[in-house]
């Protein structure tokens, strides 16, 4: 199996060097500037489970279409325009295009543009970062990803091979894999669970931990997540009470540092995926005449966070 990642960030260059390590063949699809350090440095993994530098494949945009079976996205959402165009000459020579990525809307998108049999959906549990060396930083021990074809994906008989392909090579990573067909329920899930720890955690500039020693904090956090809960609810895929409970002991944890890595993204003054995860949510609500207060307060605030960041950066 030939898989080309798109990026060697914190999500791309996290699992792809995993894949490398394991003996997959596996290519980095990358600008021009990371590639050239990727080539000098290698591919830097500083993780509490292990280290790695690695010598890895990479091709540049722009370049001939090569044969692979499936590309990885692991941009953000803020730059899928620029990801579709890169990856879309491997799709159309037969890849198959699996995202992990936050949120859903890049999913409709993917399949739009792409075909809706062409591209799969996938999820990651795992905390990294780049720093100012271009290495990876694993920021705890989790890393994990789910995949799998969607309930109304039309090719089964194509993309079954492809599957059992790539299962058995994230099989043989040092990371958790797990396959769903179909893979729905999961990306609604991880969209609760996100939806809520960034709106919180933007609004209140803190951790879980110190929204939690507030007095209003964990009132505030339940009623998030119950407007969470209700979109995905009326979208027909309610989280089960045995996945609630796993996101309460991570939301309401009281000597928890967790936080999203929107806020991490705002504390730099980077570009967020505010309107994805965010303003999606608090859309899909509102079309619902679903009650979402808390929603709306959490997309005003980023979106008063990206007007700014853009005046200061004289975009206007």
């Amino acid at each position: 199996m030939r898989i080309l990642i798109l990026g060697a960030g914190g999500t791309g260059g996290y699992f792809g060097g995993r894949l490398v390590e394991s003996g997959a063949d596996v290519t980095f699809l990358l600008r021009p500037e990371r590639a050239r350090r990727v080539q000098e440095n290698g591919l830097v993994i500083k993780s509490p489970v292990g280290n790695a530098q690695l010598q890895v494949q990479t091709v540049l945009a722009g370049e001939a279409a090569r044969k692979f079976d499936i590309v990885l996205v692991t941009c953000k959402a803020y730059d899928l325009d620029s990801a579709l165009q890169a990856i879309e000459p491997h799709v159309d020579a037969g890849a198959l295009a699996l995202p992990i990525m936050n949120g859903m809307a890049h999913n409709d998108r993917m399949r739009e543009r792409l075909g809706h049999g062409r591209v799969i959906g996938g999820i990651v549990q795992c905390s990294t970062t780049v720093n100012a060396f271009g290495e990876i930083e694993h920021l705890n021990p989790m890393a994990r990803m789910v995949f799998g074809a969607f309930a109304d994906q039309p090719n089964h008989l194509e993309i079954d091979p492809v599957l059992d392909d790539f299962e058995a090579a994230v099989g043989k990573a040092s990371f958790s894999a797990k396959r769903a067909d179909p893979i729905d329920q999961n990306l609604w899930d991880k969209w609760v669970m996100l939806a809520t720890l960034a709106g919180m955690t933007t609004l209140m500039r803190a951790s879980v931990g110190e929204i939690m020693a507030t007095k209003g904090g964990p009132d505030l956090m339940a009623e998030f997540l119950e407007e969470t809960v209700a979109v995905a609810t009326e979208a027909e895929y309610p989280p089960s009470e045995d996945y609630l409970k796993n996101v309460r002991s991570l939301l309401f944890d009281r000597n928890s540092g967790f936080t999203a890595s929107m806020l991490r993204d705002m504390e730099a003054g980077g570009p967020i995926e505010g309107e994805h995860i965010i303003g999606d949510m608090y859309h899909r609500a509102r079309d619902a005449g679903l009650d979402a207060h808390l929603l709306r307060v959490a997309y005003c605030h980023v979106q008063a966070y990206a007007a700014r960041r853009t005046k200061q950066a004289g975009l206007t």
